[in-house]
C-alpha cells in the first residue's frame, strides 16, 4: 500500500465531512421553513405555558363558521342586522328631513304673517 493513501483517505473524509456541514448549514433555514409549514397546517397541541395552535383546516372552519348565517351568532348575521338597522336609520331620517322641511316652511309662513301684521300696525 503506498504511503499516501492514507493521507488520501484522511483528506477525503474531511472534505466530505466539511462538504456535509456545509450542506447542512446551507439548507437548514429552508428546512426549518418546511417544518413551520408543516406546524401551521397540521396545528400543535397545547403544552405546558402554551396554548393550542389549530391547525389550518380548523381555522378554515372557523372562518367559514362566521362567514355563514347561523341564527344570529356570525359575522354575517351582524352585518345585515346592522344593515337593517341602517335602512331603518336611513328611512326615519328621511323622515325627520321632511317633517323639518315642513316646519320651516310653517316657520317662514309664520315670520310672513307677523310681518305683515306689524306693518298694519305701524300703519294705524
Amino acid at each position: 500500500m503506498p504511503e499516501w493513501l492514507p493521507y488520501l483517505v484522511t483528506t477525503a473524509i474531511s472534505l466530505f465531512i466539511g462538504l456535509v456541514v456545509w450542506l447542512v448549514v446551507k439548507v437548514w433555514p429552508f428546512i426549518r421553513k418546511v417544518s413551520h409549514f408543516v406546524d401551521d397546517v397540521a396545528g400543535a397541541p397545547a403544552r405546558p405555558g402554551v396554548d393550542k395552535r389549530l391547525g389550518l383546516m380548523e381555522r378554515v372552519a372557523l372562518i367559514e363558521h362566521e362567514v355563514k348565517t347561523n341564527h344570529g351568532s356570525s359575522l354575517k348575521d351582524a352585518v345585515k342586522r346592522i344593515e337593517a338597522t341602517s335602512t331603518d336609520t336611513s328611512v326615519k331620517l328621511d323622515q325627520h328631513i321632511q317633517i323639518s322641511k315642513d316646519k320651516d316652511a310653517e316657520q317662514e309662513e309664520t315670520a310672513r304673517k307677523v310681518s305683515q301684521l306689524a306693518a298694519r300696525w305701524a300703519e294705524n
